[in-house]
């Protein structure tokens, strides 16, 4: 039997774990509401459609998987991309299904789906009342990336959409425009797109380094690109990580005109993939030496000292809080939490096959 089934049919009959302290104990409930805590997406196996979503409080103290499948008796029926939050819903955006269910933000039980306007979607980001959502479409074909929008009041997919460049990946938003960066489909690219929703969603782009992938806006509205590069020789199974690639970097772009304020060049080789943004510092992963480095966003070097996790799928920060999910397509993934200042994990739980998005709810 596949693990997520077993794990499913476990919390269907409300067995859920918690965990107090050092002493671990079996309770039956199901929570009203998941907010106060972390949300972790996960992708399963790839064909098996059995994404995930798990959740965790605040106070590390609590643990729950399979919260939409608890909620709704089933499971969302694909790989979970990625998720979208509104004030009051979560938009699940199922990859392989060209699907978007839609979700209570807080207690997650359904409340619709779109199916269609999409072909390979990827990421969501919400302005003025709209959801803007890349597609890169047939991943082999060059020509086909789009936005889809959406009508967030009806939840319906509007006629026109937003053709770019190949790859379109990540899309974040600020002073309504939008930023989506081209991790190149199933080729490479070296863009970011700008869509000015003032001005008729005209189009410009700016160049950075192979593969741009995670944005996050700094303290005071600079764009923060990673770049991983772009793969050239992968390692063996299970990790299949780059061991040749173009450079990585981390690019800071001045959002008023599009201008490269300054680039952080990673060494030959030494690939970053993951970046996340808290309290004026920046957080990146590098695979060739499975840490996570801190350098202050006015640094104009990269850090020297990480926090050693291991291998991972996905990463974010809170505070003075590291939460990374384990690369794990075997077995259930962990999600972990480090303190920064001390390097040291505080916290682990199961969460799922794949686990990949960690957001705070």
């Amino acid at each position: 039997m596949k693990i997520t089934k077993l794990l499913l049919q476990l919390f269907l009959i409300s067995i859920v774990l918690i965990s107090c302290s050092s002493e671990d104990k079996i309770v039956e409930v199901i929570r009203d509401k998941y907010d106060n805590g972390v949300i972790v997406s996960g992708e399963g196996l790839y064909g098996n459609k059995d994404g995930f979503i798990s959740y965790v409080n605040n106070e590390l103290s609590e643990s729950q998987n399979f919260i939409y499948a608890g909620k709704n008796g089933a499971l969302l029926a694909g790989l979970i991309q990625s998720i979208a939050f509104s004030e009051t819903d979560a938009y699940i955006i199922l990859n392989d299904a060209n699907m978007i269910v839609i979700a209570d933000r807080y207690t997650f039980k359904k409340k619709g789906q779109i199916t269609t306007g999409l072909n390979n979607p990827r990421y969501m980001t919400i302005v003025n009342g709209k959801g803007y959502v890349t597609n890169w479409g047939d991943g082999a074909n060059e020509n086909d990336d789009y936005v889809a929008i959406i009508d967030i009041e009806t939840n319906t997919i509007e006629e026109n959409t937003i053709s770019l460049a190949n790859g379109v990946e990540q899309i974040v938003s600020k002073d309504n425009k939008l930023y989506i960066s081209h991790k190149g489909g199933w080729s490479s690219n070296n863009i970011v797109s700008v869509v000015d929703l003032n001005n008729n969603n005209a189009v410009s782009t700016i160049t950075v380094k192979d593969n741009p992938d995670d944005m996050a806006f700094d303290s005071t509205g600079n764009l923060i690109v990673l770049s991983e590069g772009k793969p050239l020789e992968y390692g063996p199974y299970p990790y299949f990580k780059a061991i040749k690639n173009t450079p990585s970097s981390i690019s800071i772009i001045n959002t008023v005109d599009n201008t490269m304020i300054k680039e952080l060049a990673f060494p030959e080789n030494k690939r970053a993939t993951y970046l996340a943004y808290s309290n004026n510092k920046i957080y990146y992963y590098q695979g060739n030496t499975d840490k996570v480095y801190g350098i202050k966003e006015t640094a104009n070097e990269l850090a020297e000292q990480g926090i050693d996790v291991g291998v991972i799928y996905g990463m974010n920060v809170r505070d003075n809080q590291l939460f990374v999910a384990e690369y794990e397509f075997q077995e259930v993934s962990e999600l972990m939490v480090y303190d920064i200042n001390t390097k040291n994990k505080i916290y682990s739980t199961e969460v799922g096959v794949g686990a990949s998005k960690i957001y705070f709810n």
